[in-house]
């Protein structure tokens, strides 16, 4: 082992320079090699920043996962905002982008390193690296400010056709849609009462706009289909017409039996059981008056009149029934079926195009407070590196410098050899 260390002393000394110049040659290649592939990867530093963030969950109250960044609506949404659609496939992008979390004392992590590479194969054109992943980013933050900031069930719109459906379900269904809608926007309002988006418009406007449709549409169509008797299929409407009947005459029956039950009850008292009960009371001005309490026969008449009330009122349901039912039947209704009916799909039609516009000025001024009152919520920053992690400096020096170890290891076995062999010949 001496004997090798002198051979290896001996390389050292002779090639020294050699190695040297050599060394730092291969050193400058493969750190500018290093520096300009490192420019085929850019890296941000995503941040979210809102109350429930450290609790993992969304400003919504659901479950985070960081990794809904790969969500083709946004990986689509990014090829768009680069200009790229068409160019670039969604699956060469996701392949590129990495996030992983950055560790934190916190045992839930609200940094994450976003990290977007350009493979050898993909053709960004003129946009670089770092716009491809600024694209991706964007499309992240308008995805999670329309998705995650704050309960949007109001804002999903399910416009229905006739189908199976009578036109009375219809004017049901988008009665309660607009109520929900406009409950939705009187929250939004009272978060900020002053806001106004890029185009002027205000909450208090899209309210106005929800409660004139209630009033203006689907009044037109609700009074269209009373008063003329407008159906989408008259034999199955005019059963559950009947049912409907049948349920408010058994509803009748009941009330009118409570009510005569009562009434007998009341009969059955003795007068000095049933009589009206005095006691003394304070008026406002605190002056004594003989007040009567409702004891005995009192409650009980009560009880009778409210039955009643409700057999009445169930009398006049009852009696509207009848009379639509007469009406849908009617010569001149059959007659104009087919003008009135056309009338009602008309108005709806028309409704559901102004819905469909209206929704799309909700959700644009929605998205707009959103990232107005959220703008902080998420941050990002370029996570840039220096001019050492960008030329790879410390590995390329260990990786040039175990070479040399073993190309100088290679000379002394070499040189060794080559003088034992020496040294045999001479003997």
């Amino acid at each position: 082992m001496r004997e090798f260390f002198t051979h290896l002393l001996y390389v050292l000394r002779k090639h020294f320079l050699k190695i040297l110049l050599i060394s730092i040659v291969l050193v400058a290649i493969a750190c500018l090699v290093s520096y300009v592939i490192s420019f085929r990867t850019a890296s941000y530093i995503l941040t979210f920043k809102y109350p429930n963030a450290s609790d993992g969950l969304y400003p919504n109250g659901t479950y985070f996962n960081a990794y809904n960044i790969f969500t083709p609506e946004i990986l689509d949404d990014a090829i768009h905002k680069a200009g790229l659609g068409g160019l670039v496939y969604r699956e060469e992008v996701e392949k590129g982008l990495t996030i992983r979390a950055r560790s934190t004392p916190d045992l839930i992590t609200t940094q994450f390193n976003v990290t977007f590479s350009q493979g050898s194969d993909v053709d960004l054109g003129a946009v670089t690296p770092e716009g491809m992943l600024q694209s991706i980013l964007y499309a992240y933050i308008d995805f999670f400010h329309s998705t995650y900031s704050s309960d949007q069930l109001a804002l999903d719109l399910t416009l229905v056709d006739k189908g199976y459906l009578e036109y009375t379900d219809i004017i049901d269904y988008y009665n309660i849609y607009l109520n929900q809608l406009q409950k939705y926007l009187k929250s939004q309002q009272e978060n900020n009462k002053d806001y106004v988006s890029s185009d002027g418009t205000s909450f208090q406007d899209l309210i106005n706009i929800i409660d004139q449709y209630r009033l203006t549409f689907l009044r037109e169509v609700e009074a269209i289909i009373s008063e003329r008797g407008v159906t989408n299929n008259k034999e199955a409407y005019l059963d559950r017409v009947k049912y409907r009947l049948w349920n408010l005459t058994n509803k009748y029956n009941y009330n009118r039996q409570m009510q005569q039950l009562y009434n007998e009850i009341i009969s059955d008292y003795e007068a000095r059981l049933t009589g009206v009960v005095f006691i003394p009371s304070l008026d406002s001005e605190r002056k004594f008056y003989m007040s009567k309490t409702k004891v005995g026969i009192d409650l009980y008449t009560l009880k009778s009149t409210t039955f009643e009330e409700e057999a009445e009122e169930i009398q006049r349901e009852i009696n509207r029934l009848n009379q639509y039912i007469m009406m849908i039947n009617d010569e001149e209704t059959i007659l104009m079926d087919v003008e009135n009916t056309a009338r009602v799909d008309s108005l709806l039609e028309e409704f559901r195009t102004r819905l469909n516009a209206t929704m799309v000025d909700i959700r644009r001024v929605e998205k707009e407070f959103s990232q107005y009152k959220n703008h902080s919520y998420v941050t990002v920053k370029p996570n840039e590196p220096g001019l050492i992690k960008r030329t790879n400096a410390k590995m390329v020096v260990i990786v040039v410098a175990l070479l040399d170890a073993a190309f100088v290891v290679v000379l002394a076995i070499r040189h060794q050899s080559k003088k034992e062999k020496e040294k045999e010949s001479s003997n």
